[in-house]
C-alpha cells in the first residue's frame, strides 16, 4: 500500500441494510463511515475503514483473517456492504464524495508544494 493513505468521513441517513435477502426497511442507521483509499493500482477506490453510529457505537472493520463473528463486526460487514456498492444510492453518494475530496485534496497538495518551491526559490534573495 502507498505511503500516502488518504480517508475522508461520509455521513449517511436513514441506510437501509440487505437483510434475509431484501432491503430492509424497518432498521434505519444513521452515522459516519471512514472511507480509505484502496491504495496503489485501486486509483480512486475506497473501503469503509471504521463506522461511528450517531448513537456513539464504534464499529471497527473486523480483521479478514479473524473469526469475528460478533454483531457489531456483522453489523459493520452489512453498512460497508452498502456504502461500498456502488449500486446503491448510498454507495453513489459515497463514491462520488470520495472521488470529490480526493481530487480537492490532490489540488491543495499540489498547492502547498507549489508554495514551497516559491519560498525555496525566494529565500537566496532575502
Amino acid at each position: 500500500m502507498s505511503a500516502d493513505v488518504f480517508s475522508c468521513e461520509y455521513s449517511f441517513d436513514e441506510l437501509t441494510i440487505n437483510l434475509c435477502d431484501r432491503w430492509e426497511t424497518g432498521l434505519l442507521l444513521y452515522g459516519r463511515a471512514e472511507l480509505t483509499s484502496a491504495g496503489d493500482g485501486y486509483d480512486g477506490e475506497f473501503y469503509v475503514s471504521a463506522i461511528r453510529l450517531d448513537g456513539g457505537a464504534r464499529l471497527p472493520r473486523p480483521h479478514p483473517l479473524g473469526n469475528a463473528g460478533g454483531f457489531e463486526a456483522e453489523l459493520f460487514r452489512r453498512i460497508a456492504a452498502v456504502i461500498e456498492n456502488d449500486r446503491t444510492p448510498a454507495g453513489r453518494h459515497a463514491a462520488e464524495l470520495f472521488a470529490d475530496q480526493l481530487e480537492q485534496s490532490k489540488e491543495t497538495d499540489c498547492d502547498i508544494v507549489r508554495e514551497i518551491e516559491q519560498e525555496r526559490r525566494l529565500e537566496p534573495m532575502a
